[in-house]
């Protein structure tokens, strides 16, 4: 079925092939050792292009962000340190644990090929988040005033500046407002955010972060005089942390995020893709649970205290948070919990903050010779009742305003062979299970099998665990993959992900099924030139749309192709080239196109990083929509869908002045040819072209 699927696309997909012969045809003569990509490329070749608008992607952005702003050393990091490096493995953590121990101190980044269980790419990524230097006899932690002023400080500003006008931002008088409260924005059209962060070595970290999004009130006034919104920025974030203290391993006060086991109860802070779990699902079993939280995020975190102590070989967590929410409410009852973080309009400033809820609950895990056995306990209550309304596919959902969860979660990893899991039990009988089996049979050769169910009634607030629907709950599937990383210069890997829905869901009126299939191979013939192709095919089934006459639910079957180049072009230039395909057969047949060009260059001496991008797309519907990782910004998350027609560009310019003050300028335009407005209601823009200008200011000291 699969293959009948994939010849009717091959037209298309000869195209594709013809496109990156022309961009890249003459490319290897020229192409040098050298110049590794950062790791941005990682991040969108193996992690984004599995859950595409998912924003907890932007948790992931920050704490990678943070680690190569606050790199470790390798020569005195602890396991724990090494763990918060999610793309190791516990057999990676020990290997390199292991070598410093017998063999001493690695000088450089060429030290790593020493480690076996180190490939090529996983030791290109290490280099961006680690230093090499060797710690002297004499070299002390100090008292707590060298903490409080020995440390290293960074201040960022950001601002983002549109050339276009949004109809929400079009002047208004008040009965027009009175009409139509939602089509008008109470705020100006720009961005702007403000972080404070200071740390010192490894032990004392604390932070600020503020932020206003476009439209939002900044100490404005509303049509009856009064001050709008918050006062001044529209979020605000902060804490303080203390790590490595003897038996204290953790306290961090203000705004966290948490990670117990798989996610099943507790997990506010990201999930890897289908693609990452490949090799790396048990990290979550192993890592630090507290992670502190100074970013712009306004949904996945928590804000109070959590601690961890250490007994020997127990480590025991607890938590207390309290919050308010965004919430839609019928009555005083909450419908829907909202997750935008937008406070733009009257309608949404009324949503902003209007429900409490706390949290309090703790973790206990015991470790031994890799054997990792914890539980969970969490309450959560809120000052409204949930109420889940008479939609048929909301039957199961949870209603109160107290709810509790209960789990159990191991892993084990001994040679070759890891397992992982968690068992969880919600207060209203529902429960969910997650478990995984890892085998290395060959060096850098892994195969993967994952188990998981989620029954129909269970419930998890916080929960952010392996999963195809858009919650933990009602599902189950199998999942089977392998990863080859030993072929000389080849790189393979392939998983098949086949679930089903025992209950209705959201626009499926009936138990559906569906299967995900993924297959990628990359040749890097040299350190400076790389090939990459990817093909993705996801079968489901929902409802028919209306005006169609079908009964019953209709298979949907989208399939993905990427075709990559990266390639340095001498020791300043690097250039990546991008050809996606989309074909979505449906009622009808939608597909879409996207070729991509990145163009990158380093000044050799002087520390200036130009990097260009050019898009063209062409999509037939909203379905087929493409997407793409765009650099930006320090800290901003940028990956973006594109449908229509149209072109997409944007270029950057970073440079250090004064060697701690760096400057960032991007530019960005977006060109549409089947159409004459962008965008609906107050996002309308009233022409087929947007530009905008984003300026980043970073101080350290």
């Amino acid at each position: 079925m699969f293959f009948s699927y994939f010849c009717t696309m091959k037209g298309h997909f000869y195209g594709l092939m013809l496109v990156l012969v022309l961009m890249f045809g003459g490319m290897k003569g020229q192409a040098q050792v050298g110049g590794a990509t950062s790791w941005e490329d990682f991040l969108e070749q193996r992690l984004l292009s599995e859950n595409e608008e998912s924003t907890e992607w932007e948790n992931l952005v920050e704490e990678l962000t943070a680690l190569r702003e606050h790199p470790i050393c390798i020569n005195t990091a602890t396991k724990e340190e090494l763990e918060q490096l999610f793309f190791l493995s516990p057999r990676q953590v020990e290997d390199i644990l292991f070598h410093i121990d017998v063999d001493g101190p690695i000088h450089a980044a060429g030290g790593l090929m020493l480690i076996p269980s180190l490939d090529y790419d996983t030791r290109r990524l290490l280099s961006y988040f680690l230093t090499f230097e060797v710690p002297k006899k004499s070299d002390e932690m100090g008292d707590f005033r060298q903490w409080l002023t020995k440390g290293k400080s960074a201040v960022m500003g950001r601002m983002d500046v549109p050339f276009y006008t949004r109809a929400g931002n079009l002047p208004f008088t008040r009965s027009e407002w009175e009409q139509y409260p939602s089509r008008h924005y109470w705020g100006n059209p720009l961005y702007s955010s403000v972080r404070y962060s200071y740390h010192y070595r490894e032990r004392l970290f604390w932070g600020l972060a503020a932020e206003k999004d476009a439209g939002e009130p900044f100490f404005t006034r509303g049509a009856d005089g009064e001050l709008l919104g918050r006062k001044g920025f529209d979020f605000y974030s902060g804490y303080v942390q203390v790590k490595d203290m003897g038996w204290l391993r953790n306290l961090t006060l203000g705004t966290y995020r948490l990670s117990f086991g798989q996610g099943l109860v507790m997990n506010t802070n990201f999930s890897l893709g289908k693609n990452f779990a490949l090799s790396h699902l048990e990290r979550s079993a192993t890592a630090d649970p507290i992670h502190r939280h100074g970013g712009t995020n306004e949904t996945d975190y928590l804000r109070g205290v959590a601690a961890t102590v250490r007994f020997g070989a127990v480590d025991v967590t607890g938590f207390v948070s309290y919050r308010h929410y965004d919430a839609s409410m019928v009555k005083d009852s909450i419908s829907t919990f909202l997750t935008t973080g937008r406070h733009r309009t009257t309608p949404e400033m009324q949503k902003a903050c209007n429900v409490g809820g706390m949290l309090a609950g703790g973790h206990v895990k015991y470790s031994w010779n890799g054997l990792h056995v914890g539980a969970t306990g969490l309450w959560q209550g809120y000052n409204h009742a949930l109420t889940k309304g008479h939609l048929t596919y909301k039957m199961y959902y949870p209603e109160g305003r107290s709810f509790t969860n209960w789990s159990a979660d191991y892993a084990f990893y001994r040679h070759n062979v890891t397992f992982a899991g968690e068992t969880a039990l919600s207060g209203n009988g529902g429960w969910a299970t997650l478990n995984s089996l890892r085998v290395e049979p060959f060096e850098r050769v892994a195969f993967t099998l994952l188990q998981r169910h989620y029954s129909r009634d269970y419930w998890g607030f916080q929960s952010n665990a392996f999963r195809e629907g858009s919650e933990v709950r009602n599902e189950q599937g199998v999942y089977v993959g392998v990863d080859v990383q030993r072929l000389r210069r080849w790189q393979f890997n392939a998983y098949a992900d086949l679930f089903r829905f025992p209950e209705p869901r959201y626009r499926v009126d009936e138990p559906s099924k569906g299967v995900d299939l993924m297959a990628s191979a990359q040749y890097s013939p040299n350190d400076g030139l790389s090939f990459l192709a990817r093909y993705r095919c996801k079968v489901k089934e929902r409802n028919v749309l209306s005006g169609y006459s079908y009964n019953g639910l209709f298979r949907e079957v989208t399939q993905r192709v990427r075709l990559q180049a990266d390639v340095a072009l001498g020791p300043s230039w690097r250039m990546q080239g991008t050809a996606d395909y989309c074909q979505v057969n449906a009622e009808k047949v939608n597909y879409g196109f996207r070729v991509a060009d990145r163009l990158t260059w380093t000044h050799p001496v002087k520390p200036l990083h130009i990097n260009g991008e050019f898009s063209w797309f062409r999509t037939t519907d909203w379905a087929a929509r493409l997407y793409g990782y765009e650099r930006g910004l320090l800290y901003a998350y940028n990956y973006r869908s594109y449908y229509g027609h149209g072109l997409r560009g944007a270029m950057m310019a970073d440079c250090t002045l004064m060697k701690s003050l760096v400057c960032t300028v991007k530019v960005g335009w977006t060109h549409y040819f089947d159409r004459d407005e962008i965008g609906s209601g107050a996002e309308l823009i009233a022409q087929n072209h947007a530009e905008d200008i984003a300026l980043q200011l970073r101080y350290s000291f």
